[in-house]
């Protein structure tokens, strides 16, 4: 199979065979060496576009590229601040593991938001049920230095 020949072959090369290719690029125009004016320089020009980037959703993160949570795994789930709310004041145990349980599929249905809430209220009860813990520990000893106190002002 013959290839047609490409380019002027009359200059010194020209009895080699080979063509020079160096001057022809099909996106520089022949004349100036600049890009042609109806094509792009290359394909990832962005012409100024360069502050924001879009995240693996194609939502548009801030000019820096740092966001609050991680794209692809969302926000943390907070499960051992629902185990600790089963610990430690059962009550709170119900919501804390549900909306725990909850951040995930959320995050995957595309309900951002509705998912770093769950995590925020797994993790809050998880606090405030250790906090209910410590207040009733706290009360408790009160209750027996007052006793104490109590008994041995009584003379028993």
């Amino acid at each position: 199979m013959t290839y047609p020949q490409h380019g002027d072959a009359s200059g010194p090369d020209s009895g080699s065979g080979f063509t020079d290719y160096t001057a022809q690029s099909p996106y520089m125009s022949p004349s100036s060496g600049q890009p042609d004016s109806g094509q792009m320089p290359y394909a990832g020009s962005t012409y100024g576009q360069q502050g924001f980037r879009q995240d693996v959703y194609g939502a548009m993160a801030s000019p820096s590229g740092l966001s609050t949570t991680d794209p692809q795994t969302g926000p943390p789930s907070n499960i051992g601040w629902a185990v600790a709310s089963i610990l430690f004041f059962w009550p709170l145990s119900f919501v804390a593991m549900t909306r725990a349980l909850q951040v995930y599929p959320l995050w995957a249905a595309g309900r951002h938001a509705e998912a770093e809430a769950a995590s925020a209220t797994a993790k809050k009860l998880g606090l405030i049920s250790i906090a209910v813990v410590a207040v009733l520990i706290v009360l408790y000893f009160v209750f027996i230095f007052v006793m104490v106190g109590v008994a041995a002002t009584a003379g028993y």
